[in-house]
């Protein structure tokens, strides 16, 4: 599309620009398009789209922009700072002459261990350089509309215009409207027993670009570098960490999707319905699953090499039993009027997530006895401000309570932290510390944080910080 000037005014001219996120966008709708009417279209010529500079300028923006370094970045401790100081340009240039050559080559990906939550156990990443993500995620902006046609509508982890909070809107309507018997699964160590020969067969069904599938078996057999510095070959599943990984973990698992959504399959049948974020999934029915259907899914999962975690899987009635998913809490509450005795369906942020929040907090303030009272009031709104909004949720989630508790144990642990600078120091402040930054110090008031949320979301408005102050 040439540039042309636009005659706004006689005074006034515009040459319209095109970013490099409107570019791929453009072509990614249209490829969504073709993908979504021809059920049999597969892509046989991506890879010159990938080498595009434009391709390649959004890939480095989106990485830049998504994710930390984890400490250092991947095996060759590249860092953005130092890829910005050296030239991005030249940077970028370098990888798109090795694809254009057919030199580029993935590097090892570095082992994290990093902990998980509620257990004591370590949750592995794979994290590869900087070089490898950008060319990843280029791939991945290339490649993914041809999978998003096939996509199920209640999968909605790691896809775009999808969210955690849809997923627990749609757990709610499916308990409203009777689906209460609940199979609330967990897959053991997903993302590190998919199978390389499974997937790769998977993702040929849409793919038919031999340079493309190629880098793709690359990335999947790329040694894996220990923390003591060892390397491993890479024999079974996708890295997590990896850009691509979460859509390569998607296409294996919408075949499992694609059974229990058929229309005329054994699955529908019985009336389940499953909601699925990555690798958590629920599904929902309105009476006993029957155990033949519980076998058949245990063997289609066992086939694909992916196992059921036993321990941590419930079958369970809402009314007698609650679950948590995504670290939100559904159970069935008595309302609080007397005169009525019906239970309703109540949605908050679980025991584990907020105890996650109070480790926060308490590791905040434990770190930084030294910091002097504004930036520590900056660094604990920008905490409180991220739980707030994953957790409130119009229409959907009670969080008053939850606010209520949250609000006492930020009280006690300021004032610790007032008092652990000397016993003369800040006595007004400790009488009331929690009221008194908020007042004096601008501490983000939690209650009147969530109420304006929530009313804002109702009306349609968007909320800011500043509105606080009115």
């Amino acid at each position: 599309m040439e540039k042309q000037l636009l005659n706004i005014d006689k005074n006034l001219k515009v040459m319209p620009s095109v970013t490099t996120d409107e570019k791929v966008r453009v072509f990614q709708r249209k490829l969504y398009l073709r993908a979504k009417q021809e059920k049999s279209f597969k892509a046989y010529s991506l890879y010159d789209k990938i080498c595009q500079p434009h391709v390649l300028q959004e890939s480095w923006r989106r990485v830049k922009t998504g994710k930390q370094e984890y400490h250092g970045g991947g095996v060759d401790k590249l860092t953005f700072g130092m890829i910005e100081k050296a030239g991005v340009t030249q940077f970028l240039t370098d990888i798109r002459n090795d694809l254009l050559n057919k030199t580029y080559r993935p590097q090892a990906i570095r082992r994290v261990m990093i902990d998980k939550a509620g257990s004591k156990e370590k949750r592995p990443l794979g994290i590869p350089t900087i070089r490898d993500r950008v060319v990843q995620m280029a791939v991945k902006m290339m490649i993914e509309p041809l999978y998003e046609a096939d996509f199920i509508e209640t999968s909605y982890g790691f896809r775009p215009r999808k969210s955690a909070h849809d997923a627990i809107r749609k757990i709610k309507e499916n308990l409203f409207a009777g689906y209460q018997f609940i199979y609330d699964a967990d897959l053991s160590k997903y993302f590190d027993t998919i199978p390389h020969d499974k997937l790769m067969k998977l993702v040929s069904d849409r793919l038919a670009d031999k340079s493309i599938l190629k880098l793709i078996r690359q990335w999947l057999r790329s040694p894996v570098q220990q923390p003591d510095g060892q390397l491993e070959k890479s024999r079974i599943g996708t890295p997590q960490g990896g850009v691509i990984s979460p859509l390569l973990a998607n296409i294996y698992l919408n075949v499992f999707d694609q059974l229990i959504d058929a229309p005329d399959g054994a699955y529908a049948k019985e009336d389940i319905r499953i909601v699925r974020y990555a690798d958590d999934f629920v599904l929902m029915k309105t009476n006993r699953y029957p155990q033949k259907i519980l076998r058949r899914m245990n063997s289609t999962l066992t086939r694909m090499g992916l196992q059921i975690n036993q321990q941590k899987t419930r079958l369970l009635h809402i009314s007698k039993s609650s679950f948590c998913f995504l670290g939100f809490e559904f159970r069935m509450v008595q309302s609080k009027f007397k005169w009525n005795a019906k239970r309703y369906t109540n949605i908050r942020p679980s025991i584990k997530s907020r105890s996650k929040l109070y480790a926060n907090i308490s590791d905040c303030l434990g770190k930084r006895r030294h910091w002097k009272i504004e930036p520590m009031v900056y660094k604990l709104n920008e905490i409180l401000i991220g739980w707030l909004n994953y957790f409130s949720i119009t229409r959907v989630t009670h969080i008053w309570d939850t606010v209520s508790q949250i609000k006492w144990h930020l009280d006690y642990k300021l004032y610790k932290w007032l008092k652990s600078k000397g016993r003369k120091a800040h006595k007004t402040l400790r009488q009331r510390p929690f009221d008194n930054l908020v007042k004096y110090k601008h501490l983000l008031d939690i209650e009147k944080y969530a109420s304006l949320k929530f009313h804002a979301k109702a009306t349609g408005r968007t909320l800011s910080v500043s509105r606080m102050s009115e």
